[in-house]
């Protein structure tokens, strides 16, 4: 008798605000009617809000950012369903920018965005824009920046990226931090010598989010889950003279 297929497993977030950011799709579909290459792309898998909370408070209470939150732009490289860019939205940030190399995952994004905007329960203090684009190419802003990484790239895209802010910075210079969860390939940025570590460490997923982590990834043999991402930030000094 042949297997009953699982149904999808919708996350307490998607749950309580009706949008789509759950599922985990690997770098295979996402590949998919883009310029990218298969070796050079992760799986979509929305980061846990505990994770990205912790994340941001750590940032905003203990690092010191060389700009007020009011001034500083949040993007989110490989913004995939969104679901970054909604819980960022809910910190006053000037604006919330996400970059999305997939077509299909750049329109489900938008339309979370859109019901995000008509939800009572979102409590967004900042607007959020999407962008369908290839961030390795895509224009800085002209402001300070938080950059969140939830481990989008394999080392070769990553590469292209680091490259790509390095050069935007140092035509155009600005406060420039980066936060990487999931921080599989933190060597690349330990050794750049235009960016400073200046916080490592485990964060701990909520109880729910570990039960709904378990649960999305219980069919998927390749992935596990600890309960915790090993996540750091790092900041961009420029090469020293």
């Amino acid at each position: 008798m042949p297997r009953k297929k699982a149904s999808p497993v919708i996350h307490p977030f998607d749950q309580l605000h009706g949008t789509d950011t759950s599922g985990l799709i690997p770098g295979t579909t996402i590949v998919r009617g883009t310029n990218a290459r298969v070796e050079e792309l992760t799986a979509y898998y929305g980061v846990a809000p505990s994770i990205l909370h912790s994340l941001l408070d750590h940032w905003l209470q203990h690092l010191e950012p060389n700009a007020p939150i009011e001034n500083t732009v949040f993007m989110d490289i490989g913004a995939g369903k969104g679901r970054a860019l909604l819980l960022a939205s809910q910190y006053p940030f000037q604006r919330v920018e996400g970059i999305e190399l997939n077509q299909d995952l750049a329109g489900i994004a938008q339309a979370n965005i859109d019901l995000w905007a008509k939800d009572p329960q979102a409590e967004a203090l900042a607007p959020i824009a999407l962008h369908h684009a290839d961030a390795t190419v895509h224009p800085l802003p002209d402001a300070p920046v938080l950059a969140f990484l939830f481990h989008p790239f394999e080392l070769p895209l990553l590469k292209r990226y680091v490259a790509h802010v390095e050069q935007s910075l140092t035509r155009r210079p600005h406060a420039f931090d980066l936060a990487y969860a999931n921080a599989e390939h933190d060597s690349l940025l330990d050794r750049h010598p235009a960016f400073r570590r200046i916080w490592m460490g485990r964060v701990a997923m909520s109880t729910d989010d570990h039960i709904a982590d378990l649960a999305a990834i219980a069919e998927q043999k390749e992935y596990g889950s600890t309960g915790d991402e090993l996540c750091a930030i790092y900041r961009y000094t420029g090469r020293s003279s």
